[in-house]
């Protein structure tokens, strides 16, 4: 879903392409940001998302695209939706096995709905929504995934987990990075700095909302 074919280029002073707005895109762009040029549709934003607030940025991003399809009759292949995950929000895009391992429930104040305590599992995901009562399961990452949206998250965002977790007493600095760059979500896309992300999504045409 996220990642786009690279282009091989040959020669110097390749032709420049353009977005759907006619917004003009270098094809010599780091392969890194091949996701980009797929944002192609007519309607295009992205959410600015920094501290979970138990999962509502989700409940907005599908009330997002329902109103555009109920009340717009515009379909989910003509919106582009982005999450821009970073600061507090990273337990949202983090595996089940990270937040067991590491008590990410208890280091971010999420608590489990079935069990009133600390979640130990990513009660955002589809497989546990319903039970952690934060979220219901068409908001959650997967059925969003599954409509078109895209999450992102910075290297800065792993950075500042991996120095709260280590603070924490709960490994090395070392091991903990290691274990949170593999235990992401499926098709979550890493960027290096949100803040870059957000202005070059910004200046290619995408709108930008704080959610909150």
């Amino acid at each position: 879903m996220a990642g786009g074919t690279a282009l091989t280029l040959i020669g110097a002073g390749p032709p420049r392409r353009a977005t759907a707005e006619g917004i003009p895109v270098d094809q010599d762009e780091p392969a890194g940001e091949d996701w980009m040029r797929e944002l192609t549709a007519k309607h295009r934003v992205a959410f600015d998302w920094s501290a979970h607030k138990n999962g509502k940025p989700l409940s907005q991003g599908k009330n997002y695209l329902d109103a555009w399809r109920d009340a717009f009759k515009v379909t989910e292949h003509d919106v582009n939706l982005l999450f821009g995950v970073h600061g507090d929000a990273i337990p949202v895009v983090l595996a089940d096995t990270l937040w067991s391992r590491y008590k990410i429930g208890e280091q971010y104040e999420v608590v489990d709905g079935a069990t009133k305590l600390p979640a130990v599992r990513n009660v955002f995901t589809v497989v546990n929504a319903a039970a952690g009562g934060l979220v219901a399961p068409a908001e959650s990452v997967e059925s969003l995934q599954k409509r078109g949206a895209r999450f992102l998250v910075c290297r800065n965002t792993v950075a500042g987990a991996t120095k709260k977790l280590a603070a924490a007493g709960l490994g090395g600095a070392d091991e903990i990075r290691a274990a949170i760059l593999g235990g992401l979500l499926p098709g979550v896309i890493l960027v290096p700095a949100m803040l870059v992300t957000l202005t070059q999504l910004q200046e290619r045409g995408v709108k930008y909302l704080k959610v909150a």
